[in-house]
């Protein structure tokens, strides 16, 4: 998936921002994948750990669980370039949403 300046690598499990690699772990990058394949829909975050699978905890520890993986997520990717900042909008009280830096996504991969 091409986004303007960032790019999601599937075959390669690899993003990256203006050609600079962002290093995720496995299931960062599962996470990002999922959002940026449905760039601009909300996902709660129990649906988030539904759909990830590899999410496993009570609702108790859910929305930390989700919280936390995706602050490490922003955190890499605004280390790649400050740019990528507003990529995952928080919904409050709710979940998530990867909105796309041009909101036309070519899928290239």
């Amino acid at each position: 998936m091409v986004f303007a300046q960032f790019a999601i690598d599937s075959a390669r499990r690899e993003a990256t921002l203006n050609d600079r690699i962002i290093k995720l772990t496995a299931l960062e990058f599962k996470i990002l994948y999922f959002l940026a394949s449905h760039s601009d829909q909300s996902w709660s975050r129990k649906q988030l750990i539904e759909k990830i699978g590899e999410l496993n905890c009570d609702d108790t520890g859910e929305k930390q669980l989700v919280s936390v993986h995706i602050g490490q997520i922003r955190k890499k990717i605004i280390q790649a370039d400050a740019t990528g900042s507003q990529f995952i909008k928080t919904i409050r009280g709710y979940g998530y949403r990867f909105e796309s830096p041009d909101r036309t996504a070519m899928a290239i991969y």
